[in-house]
């Protein structure tokens, strides 16, 4: 439809109210863009006799989060969006009632809720897409503060232990002491060598990540670097097979495999390597099989070893981590869950929404 002249007015009101997306070219476009699209809807309920929710049934609509993208990126709060669609709305409802020709009260009223829907419609896409934006921006600084801290503990801890170990290995060979101190040394080196590989295995687990992968094949790659001395298993997923054909831990795909949003991704994973963990402290040399099953709206995955098991009534969460993990779940809105029993192994199990919410 052709630009009605008061829309000029209109825009102009709105750049006055808030300068920051008249004076920015690029949110200025996207403002008139966004305004023009909100009144040629409002024109097609009114003409359809659309009387449905407010909220747009396609409220996802990829344009509709492009915008909360932009917002975002622009550092432009969704409420600042909302004044100004006020703005919009008690100014140009009065042209909008003219330009229909509304003269009845039903008339007035579905002029009314025509523009109220043409205007409220692209605010659910937006603020998500806008919340969407800024958790990436948290699990970017999150990723990149774990990637300094795995550097370190490479760098620095892990070299330190390494030249005590070596101190103490060079001292057994050229210059042995007395029987008694002979083990005491031995010991002390064990207990370093143990360290050392603690170490470096959460070296490799905060390097961990998930990228361009699906949250299987990923978790594969990484079981790979953490349990390179296990046998090896096959998976029923034929994009996580060669990820996982070299390591012990059986990975068990159904479904088709869905990229999840970048935030929940790396929780999930991190959650993973934590049960993962937790298998290889607590249930050493049983047999670990992680269970993906793929659905439209989760995915939901198993961890399950058949070890000695335990008591979930008599143990504390801390004793595998289960608080942590929970956190963890909860914060990318997952469900958590761990089944045991002595003599019967354990499962642990998440459920994670796979929609940006």
């Amino acid at each position: 439809m052709d630009i009605p002249a008061p829309l000029a007015s209109v825009l102009a009101q709105i750049g006055a109210r808030f300068p920051a997306l008249a004076d920015d070219p690029v949110m200025a476009q996207s403002l008139y863009d966004n305004v023009t699209s909100m009144i040629a809807e409002a024109h097609e309920r009114y003409a359809a006799g659309v009387e449905s929710s407010v909220v747009s049934d396609a409220f996802l609509d990829p344009a509709h989060l492009a915008t909360g993208a932009l917002h975002a990126e622009q550092a432009q709060h969704p409420a600042g969006a909302m004044l100004a669609a006020e703005v919009l709305f008690d100014e140009y409802l009065p042209v909008f009632v003219e330009e229909v020709g509304a003269t009845t009260t039903d008339e007035l009223l579905r002029a009314t809720r025509a523009l109220h829907a043409g205007i409220w419609s692209r605010f659910p896409a937006g603020a998500i897409a806008y919340t969407e934006a800024l958790r990436q921006r948290v699990t970017t600084a999150h990723l990149d503060s774990r990637t300094r801290i795995a550097r370190d503990l490479h760098d620095r801890v892990a070299h330190g232990i390494l030249a005590g170990l070596q101190r103490i290995e060079l001292t057994l060979l050229t210059d042995p002491p007395v029987p008694a101190r002979t083990t005491q040394l031995e010991d002390a080196a064990r207990l370093l060598r143990g360290a050392l590989g603690e170490v470096q295995d959460l070296a490799v687990s905060l390097h961990a990540r998930v990228g361009a992968d699906h949250l299987d094949v990923a978790l594969a790659r990484h079981a790979k670097d953490l349990f390179p001395a296990e046998s090896a298993a096959e998976s029923a997923n034929d994009s996580a097979n060669e990820s996982a054909a070299e390591t012990a831990i059986e990975i068990v795909s159904h479904g088709s495999p869905v990229a999840l949003p970048n935030w929940k991704a790396e929780e999930a994973l991190t959650i993973l390597i934590e049960a993962l963990t937790n298998w290889r402290k607590h249930a050493p040399g049983s047999a670990v099989t992680i269970r993906f099953d793929w659905a439209e709206s989760a995915v939901t995955v198993a961890v399950s070893d058949d070890g000695p098991g335990f008591d979930t009534a008599a143990t504390a969460d801390g004793r595998l981590g289960q608080l942590t993990m929970r956190e963890r779940a909860a914060l990318i809105g997952a469900a958590f869950a761990v089944r045991s029993h002595p003599g019967a192994g354990t499962t642990v199990e998440l459920t994670i929404p796979v929609g940006a919410l």
